[in-house]
């Protein structure tokens, strides 16, 4: 059997044009690195490709080893000229759905990592092997057309664009990268744990050769259908929705696709995953006014609807500092605020709409959903409407209407350029 070769620099090199633009000069690019021998491979080949990369590591604190592992890692990263920084997770404990919240807490780690360095792209590891397996799982799960689709080679999200240019490697391609550069790497134990679905689908995969090949078509298949309908979608919303920075869309008397509107609500909602199909299929089918995962549903003017947050879902008060998130939409932009001050709901209109003032054109529903300044139990601010009390800590004080996804993830599948599954490169 012919072993598989390491990926060459020029083949990678050339992978990454075709996924570009990328930022220039001083600008970096960071990679995800666990230490394992596929995120090694991925720094190797990102540092020849470009010199402004830098590595991120995750400890996540579950195994007594894990620091020392991480620490291995970031002088490995250092000796191939990659400078590195290690992101300690914490609060992260063994239980119920652990592996979900590792990966939602490692993203966020990640993400804020990508932030603070100014980089607008990050690198992950998941090679042909990763796709497969996911494919599997999905399909064992009766996953829909879209998540079929798998993983995507690049994804925009909120600020930092998720970049997986491995995805066409076969692992053995990557073991040998790795070896012909003469790097050490981790093995994570939890790889072969059969308690874990995605362990049982490696399994599965390594006992059937042909079926592999099988998945990442049909992946590359679904993909390519799902681009074609995310390209439909974008011209559906930019013709008929009207988003308001306030958190709330208008649609039409029809309100919207049933694909669509469920991944607005899941953006108003500020969740991470779409409603049941089912419940919002049977919406658009009879418009009425209702509540679902976390937003109202509300008529409007000449037949129109608004889509916007429910306001007994809204997320408590929190004290209010620079970059704090609130009701995981708002990002608070503002010098330091001394303490006293907090981020909620702005509340009952009454309150703090000004007396004598002309009345908002929006629903008093929606305007009390709105992101707030709160001090001594007063409204102080509310941004979105120009609403701010004569005091310095409030008169610079702006949010962010940024949800933890978009709409529209404007997500790359495929496509030619990608290298063949078997490793050759």
């Amino acid at each position: 059997m012919q072993l598989s070769q390491p990926v060459s620099p020029a083949r990678f090199s050339a992978r990454m044009a075709a996924l570009g633009p990328w930022p220039g000069p001083g600008a970096p690019v960071c990679v995800a690195v666990s230490g394992g021998a596929d995120s090694m491979a991925l720094a190797i080949l990102a540092r020849g490709w470009r010199p402004d990369v830098t590595g991120l590591v995750v400890d996540h604190g579950l195994r007594a080893e894990s620091r020392v592992e991480a620490e291995q890692t970031v002088a490995r990263l250092a000796r191939l000229g990659m400078p590195a920084r290690l992101l300690a997770l914490e609060g992260l404990a063994r239980g119920p759905r652990m592996a979900e919240r590792a990966r939602r807490m490692r993203y966020q780690a990640l993400f804020a990592a990508c932030r603070d360095l100014g980089a607008l792209d990050l690198l992950v590891a998941h090679h042909a092997g990763d796709q497969a397996e996911t494919v599997l799982m999905r399909q064992q799960a009766a996953s829909g057309h879209d998540g079929l689709a798998a993983m995507a080679v690049a994804t925009d999200m909120a600020d930092v664009r998720l970049v997986r240019p491995l995805l066409g490697v076969g692992k053995d391609a990557l073991y040998a990268t790795v070896r012909a550069a003469g790097v050490d790497w981790v093995e994570d134990p939890s790889n072969s744990d059969l308690r874990t679905a995605r362990a049982r689908a490696r399994h599965a995969l390594a006992a059937d050769s042909a079926l592999a090949g099988t998945l990442l078509a049909d992946a590359g298949q679904a993909g390519q259908a799902r681009q074609a309908r995310d390209m439909q979608d974008a011209r559906w919303l930019a013709a008929h929705a009207r988003f308001h920075p306030g958190g709330w869309v208008v649609l039409p008397p029809d309100l919207a696709p049933p694909r669509l509107l469920s991944a607005l609500m899941r953006v108003v909602g500020g969740r991470d995953y779409a409603p049941a199909r089912e419940a919002v299929a049977a919406l658009v089918a009879r418009p009425r006014a209702a509540t679902l995962a976390g937003v109202a549903l509300m008529p409007w003017r000449d037949g129109q609807w608004l889509v916007a947050r429910e306001e007994a879902g809204l997320a408590p008060s929190m004290e209010a500092a620079p970059g704090a998130i609130w009701d995981r939409r708002f990002i608070l932009r503002t010098p330091a605020l001394p303490p006293g001050w907090r981020v909620g709901g702005a509340g009952p209109v009454a309150a703090w709409w000004p007396h004598g003032g002309r009345r908002s054109c929006w629903p008093a529903r929606l305007l009390r959903t709105l992101p707030a300044l709160w001090h001594d139990g007063q409204v102080k601010a509310v941004p979105h409407m120009g609403l701010r009390a004569r005091e310095p800590f409030a008169a610079h004080a702006v949010f962010m209407n940024q949800p933890p996804h978009p709409v529209l993830d404007c997500a790359v599948f495929g496509g030619s350029g990608h290298y063949h599954p078997g490793g050759q490169a």
